[in-house]
């Protein structure tokens, strides 16, 4: 992904631009801009915009030499929302501690409203920075460049929060965001991620509310801009459910803020519920509760135990990748990690025709998620609801 600088004769044409204009809404002409937004920088080195343009290159990042008064984290491109909701608990923690007299977040792209809403931190840039801003920090902080094993998160999953605040020394932020308890009367299953080895298997979604249906309201919250959403939405029971589908951020935000009873995998919703000490359950594929729920405790989890020559589940793995023409995990294209993570060109990992084989891996789930005990679901969701 392309860190770069770039600056413009001309706003006015460009603000118009469908997919960026967001983007180029409040930036000025003859203006220097950094930014790591993969789109926009493909989007500007088109030969058409070039008049737009006074130039546009890589940068390189640079390692701090010392942590001085005032700093900038510049978060890594085409984060997740729960890497966001990691890194919002982890910046905040060291917000708290006081130990910066200025501290900012670059590059948070659509998640400003995590680190508003919830951690109300106030220095923030989506995803241009000004280099008027830039020099007024002291430290430019790339996370991944200085700490160097979150460089393989997508590989060997790791827990975020954690390693930063290890880093810098400072106790995490377990502050509760209170609010309103409601009769639990409904259970709201999130079953997707954008990873299908993240996403729950279509016999256990049937599975769940074929047993829970006749007892409590069911929701099943989707991605209306997901084809694995509209595989599961034409695979599942329709028997007195509800399907939601969320047309922006701050609309999951709400539906996530108003359930009762959640059955989550890895996924965004997940971390958003832990920090709202929402009631539920986790169902453990290839990443960790450890990581997933580190010191959340109303959410309890299914752990998975598969194992095979060449993985032993939870192994970190957060999607399928492509390795000699072929798409899958570990397991299935019976690879070991360590050969993956010794590996040149990690990128080379993620060409190929991945997300058209997104739908079939879904449906035909890794071992891991056919090691999952739908028996085990069953009672875990009934000694949480009612505890």
């Amino acid at each position: 992904m392309p860190y770069f600088s770039f600056s413009l004769n001309n706003v006015y044409h460009l603000s118009k631009q469908k997919n960026l204009n967001l983007v180029f809404k409040d930036l000025k002409p003859n203006k220097i801009y950094y930014s790591k937004n993969t789109n926009l920088w493909n989007f500007l080195n088109k030969k058409e915009f070039s008049s737009n343009l006074d130039f546009i290159k890589y940068e390189k990042r640079h390692p701090i030499i010392g942590l001085r008064n005032t700093i900038l984290f510049c978060l890594p491109p085409s984060i997740g929302l729960g890497d966001a909701i990691e890194y919002a608990l982890s910046i905040k923690a060291i917000l708290l501690s006081k130990r910066f007299d200025s501290l900012g977040v670059a590059f948070v792209g659509q998640y400003r409203e995590i680190f508003q809403r919830y951690f109300d931190i106030k220095e923030i840039y989506d995803e241009v920075i000004c280099e008027d801003f830039i020099n007024s920090y002291e430290t430019i902080f790339h996370i991944t460049l200085e700490i160097n094993k979150l460089k393989y998160q997508k590989y060997n999953r790791r827990d975020i929060e954690r390693m930063i605040l290890n880093y810098f020394n400072v106790p995490k932020f377990r502050k509760s965001i209170f609010l309103k308890k409601t009769v639990m009367k409904k259970i709201s299953i999130f079953p997707i991620s954008k990873s299908p080895i993240r996403t729950m298997p279509i016999d256990l979604i049937n599975f769940i509310v074929d047993n829970f249906y006749h007892e409590y309201k069911i929701e099943i919250i989707l991605d209306k801009d997901s084809k694995i959403s509209e595989f599961i939405k034409e695979n599942i029971s329709y028997k007195k459910i509800k399907i939601l589908s969320p047309n922006n951020l701050k609309e999951l935000l709400t539906i996530i803020e108003n359930i009762n009873f959640g059955v989550f995998m890895d996924s965004g919703p997940l971390h958003v519920a832990k920090i709202l000490r929402k009631k539920g359950i986790l169902i453990t594929g290839s990443v960790s509760a450890k990581i997933l729920l580190n010191d959340f405790h109303s959410i309890n989890s299914i752990n998975n135990n598969y194992k095979s020559l060449f993985c032993q589940a939870p192994c970190g793995l957060v999607n399928i990748f492509n390795f000699e023409n072929k798409s899958g995990c570990y397991d299935s294209l019976k690879i070991n990690k360590e050969k993956v993570l010794n590996l040149n060109d990690l990128q080379s990992l993620q060409r190929g025709n991945l997300k058209n084989n997104y739908v079939n891996f879904v449906a035909n789930p890794v071992n891991c998620l056919k090691n999952i005990s739908n028996n085990e679901v069953k009672k875990l969701i009934k000694e949480t609801i009612i505890n």
